[in-house]
This record gives structure tokens, C-alpha cells and sequence, in this order.
């Protein structure tokens, strides 16, 4: 009988591992990914109760961070997320047992140990299934800034510290086994894990804050020299525009030349030596600009427009569509500017490649979503379309493809955002779909 009540207990308390890691993990587990992982669980736990007591807590640390590291290549983030979500399995079960010592003596008193044990695991179980949803969305917006924003040095310090607080909890599993878990030392427990986390979130907020507050104020400079470098070509055009008003008596007076002498065949070929060149020019230069207008928010404008003229010093064919206006977007401005950012600079180097480079834009507002496409000329070398979105695939080179897993990893955190590829005709065109809220 007691053989069955442990086993139980065993088979309960590994769920309690299972559900908060399942829910906080930024990567979505298999069933079969579950089942192991529960196995892992599982065997650690047995070992925890008939032989290596709680120093068996290093076994299911271990095992259970190896296994989450191997089956995603965000291994960073996913075992930093699980240290964490053990943590705070630690301090919810201290903060129970703190409330459920009292409670059991008075309402549970007759029921035994084992009984006692198992209505105290099911609680915790209904616990951690009421919060953890809630929970991890929370986190999942956290995790998504972090990833996006922090540098690595910073990441790495956030998970030191993270260690550093899983090593005050073994060292309090190994004093605990020498002298009991008592109701102070519970409380000095929860105190203790209670100041470090207060700590260590105050810490780790500020730092994401600061380093986003410093990101948003390099992109509005970005965006004001981008503006600078747009309004130069407005300017540029102008200039351009009075030259030709300027010179448009002139051009008069020497077609005039050739009508007055009926010189039909001087006049032709003039026209095309001489005036279709300007037209065409001048026509290039403004039907690169003024479908921009139409897009109202800055830091886009800015960075759409220097990498569409960057492209067209680089004699790419560049046409732009933007029919209605584009105010506000269903998406942080800096995360759009980044993500239209690299898909320009792929397209920018994709049609590099081609005998005719040319790239397309367009921006639709319609009634249900906002669409980007951008499409480039395309050299087909054979790559599957969804290996691109894979850090480290290119054909540029080695230490070269992180532009569109960047983009990935950003457009993660959007449910709302739905990015499509496809290669047709000769071009590789990209779909950038935002539902409107």
C-alpha cells in the first residue's frame, strides 16, 4: 500500500513539473517531446524518494535541461526558461506549504500522511493550472522583447544570474537535509528566494527598459538621417524640375527650328537623342518617390525609401505601389522597420544576382489587413523556400543568413502576423499579411 500511495504521489508531482514547463517554454512540445519529458520527470523524482533523497534534484536539472536543449535550436533561451520555471515551482510550493502546514492539523488532521500528501500535490496541481496560462502569455511577451533586444552579454548575465539563484536552492536542499524542513525554515525559505526574485526582476526589468528606451532612440535617429537622405532626393528631383522649366523656352525654340523647315526626320531623331532621355529621367526620378507619400508613418518612410534608392544607384529597376494612405500598422514601428529592413536587403541582393535586377513593392491597406509585398528578380539555386527562414542558410557565404531567421524570431511574437513566400515567374516574392484588431 505504501509502494502504491508513492507511486501515485510520484506520477502526480511529475505532472507538476510537466504543466508549468509545457506552458512557459517558448518552444511548443510534441506529445512525444511531453511523454519524455514526463519520463524524465518521473524517474528523477523516484530516484529523490528512495535514493538520493532531495540531492537527487541535480539528476532532474540535468537531464531535464540536456533533453530540452536538444530538441530545439534555441537552446539559450529554452534552458535559461526552464531553470527559471523550476524556480518558481520552488517558490509556489514553499509559499503552499507555508499556508497548508496549519490547514492540514486542523481540517486534514485524521487523514494520514499519505492522504494529507495527496490532497496537497492535487491543490498544487489545480494551482499551477489556474495561473500558468496566465502566466505565460505574460512571460511569452517578456521572452519575445528579450530576444529581440537584448545583446548577448546581457543575456548571458541574466542567466548567470539565474544559476547563481539555482545554486542558493541546492545549497538550501543540502542544509535542509541535515535539519529539517520546520515551519522557520520554511519561512526563512520564502524570504530568502522572496528578496532574490524581487531583486532580480526589479534588475532585469530595468535592464530590458533601458535597452529598449536606447533601441527606439537609435531608430528615430536612424529614421531622422533616413528622412534627411529622402528629402535630399525630393529636393534633388525639384532642382531637376526647374531645370527642365527653365530649359523648357529653349527646347521650344529649337523644335520650332525644326517644324519651320519641315525637317520631320531631324525632329525625330532630335526627340529621341535629346528630349526622350530628359523626360524618361525626370519620369524615373519622380515615380520613385511619389507613391511615399502615401505612407504617414516616419521611421517607414525613411528606411523604405533610403534602401529603394540605394537600389536604384545600384541601376536595379525599382517600382513602388502605394495607393492609400498607411497611417498605423497592427505592429511595434520598430520591429516592422527591421523586418521590411531585411526583407529589402535580401531582395536588394537577390536581385544583384540577375541579368535584369528589379524590385517590386507594394503596401495595400485593405479592410481586414494591411499587406506588404515585396518581390525581387530570383536566381533559383535550388534551396527549399522554408530553409531560408533557418539561421546560417544562404548562398552568400559562409557566416552569412540570418537576416530572414531574425525576421522569423521577430514576427514570432505577432499571432496576428502572417508571413508567406513564393517563387513565381522568375521572382521571389514575399507576403507580410497584419490583421487589423
Amino acid at each position: 500500500m505504501e509502494i502504491l500511495a508513492t507511486c501515485i504521489l510520484s506520477l502526480l508531482s511529475a505532472c507538476s513539473y510537466l504543466l508549468p514547463v509545457s506552458f512557459f517554454l517558448p518552444c511548443r512540445l510534441s506529445k512525444k517531446e511531453k511523454g519524455i519529458l514526463y519520463l524524465i520527470f518521473l524517474g528523477s523524482i523516484l530516484l529523490i524518494q528512495w535514493e538520493l533523497g532531495n540531492i537527487g534534484v541535480v539528476v532532474l536539472l540535468l537531464l531535464g535541461g540536456i533533453y530540452i536543449a536538444w530538441i530545439d535550436e534555441n537552446r539559450f533561451l529554452n534552458v535559461s526558461t526552464f531553470i527559471g520555471t523550476y524556480l518558481f515551482c520552488v517558490v509556489c510550493d514553499y509559499l503552499l506549504a507555508l499556508v497548508w502546514e496549519p490547514m492540514s492539523r486542523r481540517i486534514f488532521g485524521n487523514m494520514g500522511a499519505y492522504g494529507a500528501s495527496l490532497l496537497y500535490v492535487l491543490l498544487y496541481l489545480l494551482i499551477l493550472a489556474v495561473i500558468c496560462p496566465v502566466l505565460s502569455r505574460l512571460l511569452h511577451r517578456l521572452m519575445g522583447k528579450i530576444h529581440r533586444t537584448l545583446p548577448r552579454q546581457l543575456a548571458v548575465l541574466i542567466s548567470i544570474n539565474l544559476v547563481f539563484c539555482l545554486l542558493i536552492f541546492l545549497f538550501n536542499i543540502a542544509v535542509g537535509e541535515y535539519i529539517g524542513y520546520s515551519r522557520p525554515v520554511i519561512l526563512f525559505n520564502c524570504f530568502l528566494f522572496g528578496c532574490y526574485f524581487v531583486i532580480s526582476t526589479v534588475l532585469i526589468v530595468n535592464i530590458i527598459r533601458s535597452r529598449i528606451e536606447n533601441m527606439d532612440l537609435q531608430m528615430k535617429q536612424d529614421a531622422y538621417q533616413r528622412l534627411q537622405e529622402y528629402t535630399g532626393q525630393v529636393e534633388a528631383m525639384y532642382s531637376s524640375l526647374r531645370a527642365f522649366k527653365h530649359d523648357y523656352n529653349n527646347i521650344m525654340l529649337t523644335l520650332s527650328g525644326y517644324t519651320e523647315s519641315g525637317d520631320m526626320e531631324g525632329l525625330k531623331a532630335y526627340f529621341d537623342r535629346e528630349i526622350a532621355p530628359m523626360n524618361q529621367k525626370l519620369f524615373t526620378a519622380t515615380s520613385r518617390l511619389n507613391q511615399l507619400i502615401h505612407i504617414r508613418i516616419t521611421e517607414l518612410k525613411s528606411i523604405v525609401s533610403a534602401k529603394l534608392l540605394y537600389a536604384a544607384e545600384l541601376n536595379i529597376n525599382v517600382t513602388v505601389e502605394v495607393e492609400k494612405e498607411i497611417s498605423s500598422v497592427p505592429m511595434g514601428t520598430v520591429d516592422l522597420c527591421r523586418v521590411v529592413g531585411i526583407f529589402l536587403d535580401n531582395a536588394i541582393e537577390g536581385a544583384l544576382e540577375t541579368e535584369e535586377p528589379e524590385i517590386r513593392m507594394a503596401v495595400l491597406d485593405e479592410a481586414e489587413e494591411v499587406v506588404f509585398i515585396i518581390s525581387n528578380s530570383f536566381r533559383d539555386t535550388g534551396l527549399p523556400q522554408a530553409s531560408l527562414r533557418q539561421a546560417g542558410t544562404t548562398t552568400k557565404g559562409k557566416n552569412r543568413g540570418i537576416g530572414l531567421y531574425n525576421a522569423k524570431e521577430i514576427l514570432s511574437a505577432y499571432d496576428q502576423i502572417f508571413w508567406d513566400t513564393e517563387v513565381r515567374n522568375g521572382q521571389f516574392i514575399q507576403y507580410l499579411r497584419m490583421k487589423k484588431q
